[in-house]
């Protein structure tokens, strides 16, 4: 116990020494192969070398395996952009990358190690190789020549539940998204602290940092919760330039943590990320837009309170658009032929949006 207080002591007082995040990872996207969806996301200072840094993969599976580096993304020539940003994706993205962010193209090739990792952004003087071990002695506890060499600026883990027959599986840092698609769950070895959260029926597929948090709380209101992880649905695949993920929406399922971003854009790429649902502005919703009845069979009538409505548009729980238009007739949509279940209605108006939850029976 006393080796773990120490594991997290010092973890903790990296992270909070740290001047460069990991501000987001897209690292399992739908879709054979992932490429060229992938991309890591660091934030930092402006304009400022990313001197002796690199982004580590750690195998988090519970066999003879865990604690090894399995990836090396090498970061330490380049600099942040002038807004702060570094970008390392792949070619032929289609995402619309902040132009300010610097970007860097297949830094890694093909698809990037994702379940059962620890992701790992780190300082070294000694660059580090795939098949350097920071736990040799499997207790799920760094140590070590190797590991006293590194400094880490910040890290995430996504788990996936007995990948390798096994019930066990390990974490390296205190933020932790569980797939949970067994009937046993796993024993997770974390260190002391972490927060673990079970995504029963899915694997996440991206995790972020809400807004320009730096800490590592994870909770499910995004006021207090430093970190986001999603799901994300198959049938929004980016397939033109400009495209981009939305979030996974489920009304009984975990599709989101916390909850409040389901449904939430990611088209922030190179650049801040949102402190709330991109899809959602409370006070604009509440002052202006009622949708009614809801549930609705046939039609929806949307009260505008006299705001102009520019464009609506309607996503399924896979964030899929079923419907857009800029103009209703009589503020009313036919919606007798959508299939039964929630949807989301994003309303804009005089670049404002807002987005109500919709459920045709």
């Amino acid at each position: 116990m006393k080796t773990k207080l120490l594991f997290i002591f010092l973890l903790t007082c990296q992270l909070a020494s740290a001047q460069f995040y990991l501000n987001e990872v897209m690292l399992d996207p739908p879709g054979t192969p992932d490429a060229p969806h992938n991309f890591i996301e660091i934030r930092g200072a402006a304009s400022t070398p990313l001197t002796n840094m690199y982004i580590v993969t750690i195998e988090g599976d519970g066999d003879s395996d865990e604690g090894r580096v399995d990836e090396v993304i090498d970061i330490s020539t380049f600099s942040t952009g002038t807004n702060g940003y570094f970008v390392a994706a792949q070619t032929g993205n289609f995402y619309n990358i902040n132009p300010d962010a610097t970007v860097a193209l297949d830094l890694f090739s093909g698809d990037v190690e994702s379940q059962s990792h620890t992701i790992m952004l780190i300082q070294t003087a000694t660059p580090p190789s795939t098949g350097n071990d920071i736990d040799p002695d499997e207790d799920g506890t760094p140590d070590g020549s190797i590991w006293d060499g590194w400094t880490v600026l910040d890290s995430v883990t996504l788990l996936k539940d007995n990948s390798q027959s096994t019930t066990t599986a390990v974490a390296y840092s205190t933020v932790v998204f569980l797939e949970n698609n067994e009937a046993t769950t796993p024993t997770v070895i974390a260190p002391v602290g972490a927060t673990i959260i079970s995504t029963p029926g899915t694997q996440f597929d991206y995790a972020g940092r809400i807004g320009n948090s730096t800490g590592d709380a994870l909770t499910n209101d995004a006021l207090t919760s430093d970190w986001v992880g999603s799901d994300l649905p198959s049938s929004a695949t980016p397939s033109m330039a400009g495209d981009f993920w939305v979030m996974s929406s489920s009304s009984s399922a975990l599709r989101a943590y916390p909850e409040s971003f389901e449904g939430s854009e990611l088209n922030h790429i190179g650049g801040p990320n949102p402190s709330q649902n991109t899809l959602s502005n409370d006070e604009f919703a509440l002052s202006n837009f009622k949708i009614y009845p809801n549930p609705a069979k046939d039609y929806i009538t949307i009260e505008t309170n006299n705001v102009a409505i520019t464009s609506i548009v309607m996503y399924d729980i896979l964030g899929k658009n079923v419907f857009a238009q800029s103009e209703l007739t009589n503020n009313r949509i036919n919606v007798s032929d959508f299939n039964s279940g929630l949807y989301f209605v994003k309303i804009e108006s005089s670049g404002n949006s807002i987005t109500k939850k919709l459920i045709i029976e």
